[in-house]
């Protein structure tokens, strides 16, 4: 820890410091004093000092892990205002037992009286206000805090301007006390405003949790399990106005939920426990509203001396109606927390109505999310290429769901797992299962698509190289020997009369120069499509290579073709194709291979297919070559496929190419 962190942790440091004397203070003089229980929760000290530690524990908390929330700060002020009460009242209770000055007890009446107000009344609503970030919403959210201020300001001021007292003790009064007395539409009116700006604190928070994030919503679910804690806690208070004073000490739930929401929000799956404790606390409630409903409505029915029937009557109903009601609100509460998981089939049909309409992968997946209240997820391809994501990735568990077509891979789908959750919930995989099956089509499409560009850019591509070649074999070889050809014939024209054996001379390098020009008009031709596949097809042209291939081409290798006389009509890309490959084949079997015997097969059923297998022995390790990667080029070029490597007993070439479809 650096010099500077230790001084800027020192006034928090002092300020727990002074929050725990206060603590021992308040129960040091509670026991000197012999205050005794009753005492000690009746005159709220006990609820100010586990009030006054929540606060000042939970703003410690905030501001030791350097958040710069000032939430922090404020709940510091807050903890420290109610142990002061609660060490005030205490010390106040001592000086009137031990006959202190006037002055001494009034001023302890004061502290007890205006400290706390700093709390509950004073800073806790602006700091709700300011949840989680610590900064407003907005600017427009300013004469709201300010007006909590004017509130509490006003409950601070009346108090200590009234001429309450402590302890039964007349002079235990404030110093301020000047006998104020509020008038009741003024305080009538300082209540509805009051009541108005907690509405609009709610109101505030509601729009944080609409319009926030994963992370921001996590966050305020732990003030709304804390809120709904306090709620059936002390629901007798709301109801009533009154109720045990130990219920308040629930009020230290929110402090406490805070500060877990601010440094620790991913402790654990929020999620979880707020929905069971919804679903529990609603169930319960509504239980013994109906409860007390038909016991009441049934004794206006029946007499007095059937109440015991009546209460087992409507034990009964209440019985009956209690599973149906749970899950009723069970469902309920899943969709509002968990979305439409608990209905994968519906969830699957809305996913893959809007893929039949939208191909945008992206949005599939944050209908995705939000459908099913998912952190992210993250679809990538069968090379691990990641496709579309909705979310973004935080480091938390996941879970992938594999996508395929057809029995092939093509890509899978990961799930980021909730906070506290160690693996994909069932419901969540049944729904995703759903998902994967128009998910794996669209990965699909998506891939044929990108087959079918990759396939048109190489068609351009090999034209272009096509063309590139040719010109340069025109330009480069026959051109000039044309040329060449045309300068000669010229020189003899001049000198057929006055040098008749010079013209002769020329002449024959003319005839010489054309038959070479042939040559190459010929093997120009031949790169094209060989002419004796258009003479003899691609049995014949196949024949042809092999009983062409010289002894010493052979290198000692016997080469066999097996093919029928007679095949489908081949169309000339797959004709062209077939012999290509067959021919590059052979070619690597003669320079490479040490075996004795190669056979090339030609064979057809639903598609043609060339094999070109030799005996001899494959080597340890191999990559493919540029020869290969030719093969299966041209294999790809025309929708077919092609493999080569070694098979137990040698080495083998495999195409299939399409026939066309009759």
């Amino acid at each position: 820890m650096t010099d500077a962190v230790r001084w800027a942790r020192a006034p928090l440091i002092v300020t727990v410091a002074a929050g725990g004397v206060l603590a021992l203070v308040s129960i040091a003089f509670t026991v000197v004093t012999g205050a005794g229980w009753r005492a000690f929760v009746d005159s709220y000290t006990l609820t100010n000092l586990v009030i006054g530690i929540g606060f000042l524990g939970s703003g410690a908390v905030i501001a030791w892990f350097g958040t710069r929330n000032l939430i922090g700060p404020m709940f510091l002020v807050c903890g420290i205002g109610h142990l002061m009460t609660a060490a005030a009242v205490m010390l106040l209770l001592f000086a009137i037992r031990a006959g202190w000055p006037v002055p001494a007890v009034r001023a302890l009446a004061t502290v007890s009286m205006g400290a706390w107000q700093a709390g509950l009344p004073g800073l806790f609503p602006v700091a709700l206000l300011m949840f989680p970030t610590g900064r407003l919403p907005s600017r427009r959210w300013l004469p709201v805090a300010c007006l909590l201020w004017v509130s509490g300001g006003y409950q601070l001021v009346s108090g200590l301007l009234s001429d309450a007292y402590y302890w039964d003790h007349p002079q235990a009064t404030t110093i301020l006390s000047a006998g104020l007395t509020v008038s009741g539409p003024l305080d009538d009116a300082m209540g509805y405003l009051n009541s108005a700006l907690w509405v609009a604190v709610i109101v505030a928070l509601v729009r944080r949790y609409v319009r926030g994030g994963e992370r921001t919503r996590r966050r305020l679910l732990w003030l709304i399990l804390a809120l709904l804690a306090g709620l059936l806690i002390n629901s007798q208070r709301w109801l009533t106005g009154d109720g045990p004073i130990l219920f308040l000490l629930s009020f230290t739930l929110f402090p406490i939920a805070i500060g877990i929401a601010i440094v620790r929000y991913e402790l654990f799956d929020i999620r979880l426990v707020l929905s069971r404790a919804l679903l529990y606390g609603l169930t319960v409630s509504v239980v013994v509203a109906v409860y007390a409903g038909l016991v009441a409505a049934f004794s206006l029915l029946v007499p007095e001396s059937a109440e015991r029937g009546v209460a087992i009557g409507s034990s009964i109903v209440v019985a009956i109606c209690f599973t149906p009601l749970r899950l009723a609100l069970q469902r309920l509460i899943d969709r509002v927390f968990y979305g439409t998981r608990s209905d994968p089939a519906a969830t699957a049909s809305r996913i893959g109505e809007r893929l039949r309409h939208d191909d945008d992968l992206t949005d599939v997946l944050d209908r995705t999310r939000a459908a099913l209240r998912l952190p992210w997820l993250v679809l990538h391809g069968p090379t691990g290429a990641e496709l579309a994501a909705a979310g973004v990735p935080d480091g938390s568990p996941s879970s992938e769901i594999p996508l395929g077509y057809r029995g092939t891979p093509v890509g899978g789908l990961v799930v980021g797992l909730r906070r506290g959750e160690g693996r994909l919930h069932d419901s969540d995989r049944r729904a995703l299962d759903l998902i994967a099956t128009p998910l794996s089509v669209a990965l699909h499409a998506t891939a044929l698509s990108e087959q079918v560009r990759q396939a048109r850019i190489a068609t351009i591509e090999a034209g272009a190289a096509e063309r590139v070649r040719l010109q340069r074999e025109l330009h480069d070889g026959l051109g000039p020997m044309l040329a060449s050809v045309t300068f000669l014939a010229d020189a003899a024209s001049n000198l057929i009369r006055s040098d008749t054996d010079e013209a002769e001379r020329l002449l024959g390098e003319v005839r010489a120069d054309l038959r070479t020009a042939l040559d190459s008009v010929r093997d120009v031709v031949y790169g094209l499509r060989p002419i004796e596949l258009d003479d003899l097809g691609l049995v014949g042209a196949l024949s042809q290579k092999v009983a062409g291939l010289s002894g010493e081409a052979r290198r000692g290798i016997a080469v066999e073709l097996d093919a029928p006389w007679s095949l489908p009509t081949l169309s000339p890309a797959v004709e062209l194709a077939a012999y290509r490959i067959a021919n590059e084949a052979l070619a690597n079997v003669i320079r490479h291979s040490d075996g004795r015997r190669c056979v090339i097969s030609v064979s057809a059923d639903r598609d043609l297919v060339v094999t070109v297998e030799d005996d001899g022995d494959p080597p340890s390790s191999w990559s493919p070559g540029v020869g290969l990667r030719s093969i299966r080029d041209r294999a790809e070029e025309i929708g077919g496929s092609a493999t080569a490597g070694p098979t137990a007993n040698g080495w083998e070439v495999r195409a299939r190419l399409p026939l066309p479809v009759n």
